[in-house]
């Protein structure tokens, strides 16, 4: 062999091993770190996961103690699982077929507890007390408009943290992610949505309370009374409208009105392309379907030109409520007496929604109470009677109360939380809308039953839906018996027979594929609302019948996570279910 060659064999034998050994080195180094990381990621898991737990609990329940504890325990935990899932070796991890779609979700939710730990649950355990994340009460009448003002400057830190963290964690795919991986970190995804959802909610009230409570100049709004017992898609006809001035933190009625009196044939305006197409003029025409949309904004604002028109003055801002968020506010308050009944915060819905129709055969007496018992009722209310502040929490939770503000700063805050009201904006959420068209209050006999269940691949992305939702007719009386306007009295529809629009707008990236009414395929009408599909579906039902409509829906694109469910709030408790997940292989 020639001597060149040689020395070049001599070389590559004496390179060789080094080429061979250094990433030899490099893999059992990297295996080794990750093994020792291991130990302190399965030690610290479910310490994190059962304190963020606790965490969410204790605000919950407006424990600071509670909350104090389980954030030192968090951030030990989230200290140590952050520290393990750090370095060099986790980089290359990351960068690696499969095994980064297990490393990416753990670093990403190692530095999302660390920083909730330290940036957002600790100043929040500092404050000493969790009363800035209720719904401020009455004291003799009055709200102080700087109640919050001690914890705005935490509650914004929390609020950002949180949200930053949120989104982080939102972002991160789980295609490819085995269950050990996937379930943990979704577990914990939800945990810190729901707090950060109760905490950006006391965010918004410690900025926005001091204007809207009048703290820097009287306000005026109108509080719009929704009717269930004739559905429309946020709940109920508006009507009734209650005119109040807040000035200092007190509050002061004004007058109050039906929705009769503010109708005008010639229109107020305002309205979309789209509001118009799918939901005709009526909306700028009469009060009570200012709600045919979704959408609370546009409904409030629609509001505001009715109250203008009629009245002359411009409200500030809008409020809504219903007879059963009203209930849950007036919960523990004594009894007051409207005309023939004694209400309570027990009795309150049934009385306004039923009682009261039977009490009262002709419409503008009815019209004309339901008016007088909500100004009565709400009056009690702002005098600081009941649980309202339990009450408003719940009815926000429940959709049942929301507010919107002509302020743009003020609703722009308001906006990044459920009680605006905002639905077309959210494009994660499925809606379930109702609009009556019969004309009539039969609607407080209809019972609605929703079921949801998501079709998703074994990384719990998701890949379809079954949506159904079961429409009963339970009135079992005597039609004849009921006043004309509870029956419909034959006007619009047959008497005593409701008939409605079923409204589904599918989470962006997901789609309608398949449609049955018990069983046998059948017809929807497809619109485009906001940038928002929408399927629209008919129902005729009788006393004593029930119709089932089934929705499959498919997917337009990966990676998605199952959407929130927003529904018309009913006249009862709704029946929403959401049914378990059906894993699907090979996908």
């Amino acid at each position: 062999m020639p001597r060149h060659r040689a020395a070049r064999a001599a070389t590559r034998r004496r390179v060789w091993p080094w080429a061979v050994g250094i990433p030899a080195v490099v893999v059992l180094a990297t295996a080794g770190a990750f093994a020792w990381d291991g130990v302190h990621l399965l030690s610290s898991k479910d310490e994190l996961t059962a304190q963020a737990a606790a965490a969410q609990d204790a605000i919950t329940a407006r424990d600071a103690a509670a909350l104090s504890s389980a954030v030192s325990q968090l951030q030990e935990a989230a200290q140590t699982f952050a520290s393990a899932t750090d370095g060099p070796h986790w980089w290359i991890a990351a960068h690696l077929p499969w095994v980064g779609a297990q490393a990416r979700p753990l670093m990403e939710a190692g530095r999302a507890v660390d920083q909730v730990a330290e940036g957002a649950l600790a100043p929040l355990a500092s404050m000493g007390s969790l009363d800035a994340l209720e719904a401020p009460g009455f004291t003799d009448g009055r709200i102080d408009p700087d109640v919050l003002e001690p914890y705005r400057a935490p509650l914004a830190q929390a609020a950002e943290t949180l949200g930053t963290q949120v989104d982080a964690l939102a972002s991160v795919s789980l295609d490819g992610t085995v269950t050990q991986v996937r379930e943990p970190f979704l577990q914990l995804r939800g945990q810190l949505t729901t707090i950060e959802g109760t905490i950006q909610g006391a965010h918004v009230a410690a900025e926005v309370l001091p204007g809207m409570l009048g703290g820097k100049g009287a306000r005026h709004y109108v509080v719009m009374v929704q009717n269930n017992a004739e559905p429309r898609t946020t709940g109920g006809i508006p009507g009734a409208f209650i005119e109040l001035t807040v000035d200092d933190g007190r509050v002061t009625m004004g007058r109050y009105s039906s929705a009769s009196a503010m109708a005008d044939q010639d229109g107020v305006g305002g309205l979309t392309d789209d509001e118009v197409r799918i939901f005709t003029r009526r909306m700028e025409v009469y009060p009570q379907d200012a709600n045919f949309t979704p959408e609370f904004p546009s409904t409030a604002e629609l509001i505001t030109r009715f109250w203008a028109n009629t009245y002359g003055e411009t409200p500030d801002a809008v409020l809504s409520v219903d007879p059963v968020a009203l209930g849950w506010m007036l919960e523990g308050a004594p009894a007051t007496t409207v005309g023939p009944f004694d209400i309570t915060g027990e009795n309150l819905a049934a009385v306004m929604l039923k009682d009261s129709y039977l009490q009262f055969p002709e419409p503008a007496d009815q019209d004309a109470f339901f008016a007088r018992a909500s100004a009565e009722l709400f009056g009690r209310i702002v005098s600081g009677e009941g649980t309202a502040i339990g009450g408003v929490e719940r009815a926000i939770d429940a959709g049942r109360f929301m507010v919107w503000s002509d302020d743009e700063g003020e609703q722009a805050l308001l906006g990044t939380t459920a009680i605006a009201g905002e639905f077309l904006e959210r494009a994660d959420a499925m809606g379930i809308f109702i609009n009556d068209g019969s004309g009539s209050k039969i609607g407080y006999y209809i019972d609605t039953a929703t079921t949801v269940t998501d079709r998703v691949c074994t990384d719990g992305t998701l890949v379809g839906e079954t949506v159904e939702i079961t429409f009963t007719h339970g009135f079992d009386g005597n039609v004849a018996d009921l006043p004309w306007y509870v029956s419909g009295g034959g006007v619009y529809v047959p008497e005593g027979e409701f008939q409605a629009n079923v409204l589904l707008y599918p989470a962006a990236g997901t789609g309608v594929t398949e449609f049955t009414q018990d069983g046998t395929v059948a017809m929807l009408s497809p619109e485009t609302h906001g940038g928002r599909t929408l399927a629209t579906a008919r129902i005729v039902l009788e006393p004593g019948q029930s119709t089932t409509l089934t929705y499959q829906l498919g997917t337009t694109e990966s990676g998605l996570v199952p959407p929130s469910v927003v529904e018309t709030p009913g006249p009862k408790a709704s029946a929403y279910t959401r049914g378990g997940d059906v894993v699907v292989d090979g996908c």
